[in-house]
């Protein structure tokens, strides 16, 4: 459910739609050396890009939907129900995927959905889902399991973004 973005104890840094982090992600991949097609299926992930010989399967959610009036956002639920709807359709890309590939999941940067996304960072890591954070001014930040470091920094996904990486938990 949509909820004004006065109503949250602590508003939202910033507001982007799908369409917004689409967009941001879509320039910000072929401004370096990515091949970006719009995937046109529904209920599947959002692009398909290509860059040496690797694939990337990127699903886009926004912390409010392009129809909903200037000031609601989604709510906490929302957002989790994006989040599982995004780690959904990266799983079912898996099954599908061209080799090698990245899976990749990108929502705004804000304080919430990174609170949503973090309580799942092990199980995601496991997944091999990389995590991608768009910010207004089109500043792209990841987050990317240790364990695809090596790949991550050989495509330069990291170039003029900052990369994070979790070291790994302990048993």
């Amino acid at each position: 459910m949509p909820i004004s973005l006065e109503r949250l104890k602590v508003p939202d840094e910033f507001v982007l739609t799908q369409e917004d982090v689409l967009e941001a992600v879509t320039d910000h991949l072929m401004a370096h050396g990515w091949t970006v097609q719009l995937e046109s299926t529904v209920g599947g992930h959002d692009l398909i890009v290509e860059k040496q010989g690797w694939f990337g399967y990127i699903k886009c959610k926004g912390s409010r939907g392009k129809r909903q009036q200037e000031g609601m956002v989604y709510d906490n639920n929302q957002l989790r129900g994006n989040t599982g709807d995004q780690i959904e359709r990266l799983i079912r890309a898996q099954g599908e995927a061209e080799n090698p590939s990245l899976f990749i999941m990108a929502n705004p940067g804000i304080d919430r959905m990174k609170w949503v996304v973090s309580k799942l960072e092990t199980g995601l890591d496991k997944l091999d889902i990389i995590r991608m954070w768009v910010y207004p001014d089109r500043t792209i930040k990841w987050d990317v399991p240790a364990h695809l470091l090596h790949v991550a920094r050989m495509l330069e996904i990291e170039k003029n973004g900052k990369i994070a990486v979790a070291p790994p938990k302990k048993r």
